[in-house]
């Protein structure tokens, strides 16, 4: 199932609210990092960027994985300072990870889009150098 199916299957209360069934996350969103697109996701934070991620844990509780930094998608603003030069961990409670809109959103403020379709597209507009375009596949459409 991909995020578009979960969206369409589902209220916006059981999976979109603050908190919700651990259980039930654990269930619709633990596929959805075993069908990445190279292990590949987009990923925000202050910075917008690609990485792979590698070690995903996907536990009945959480999930947590290794963020790769891979491709910045680049805002031309100060924010893009804060890319990573190095890996780092992120993770999440499933009570805590909602969907919103298209992104997998923690308590803790970054946001993950993981469509394989998607972030393939992205990584495509990166490479050519389409921020914008690439940002408001992700990113904009978000803030919408």
């Amino acid at each position: 199932m991909n995020i578009q199916e979960l969206t369409e299957k589902y209220t916006n209360g059981e999976l979109s609210d603050q908190t919700g069934d651990p259980e039930l996350r654990c269930k619709e969103f633990s596929p959805l990092f075993r069908n990445l697109y190279e292990n590949k996701v987009v990923y925000h934070e202050r910075f917008t960027c690609i990485v792979k991620l590698e070690n995903i844990e996907l536990l009945p509780d959480r999930f947590s994985a290794k963020a790769i930094p891979h491709l910045l998608i680049e805002k031309g603003n100060k924010m893009d300072s804060f890319f990573p030069k190095k890996p780092w961990s992120i993770g999440s409670n499933w009570e805590y990870l909602r969907l919103s809109k298209s992104a997998l959103v923690p308590y803790s403020g970054w946001l993950l889009w993981c469509d394989p379709e998607l972030t393939r597209r992205v990584e495509v507009l990166v490479l050519e150098k389409k921020f914008r375009e690439a940002l408001d596949l992700t990113f904009n459409l978000f803030k919408r």
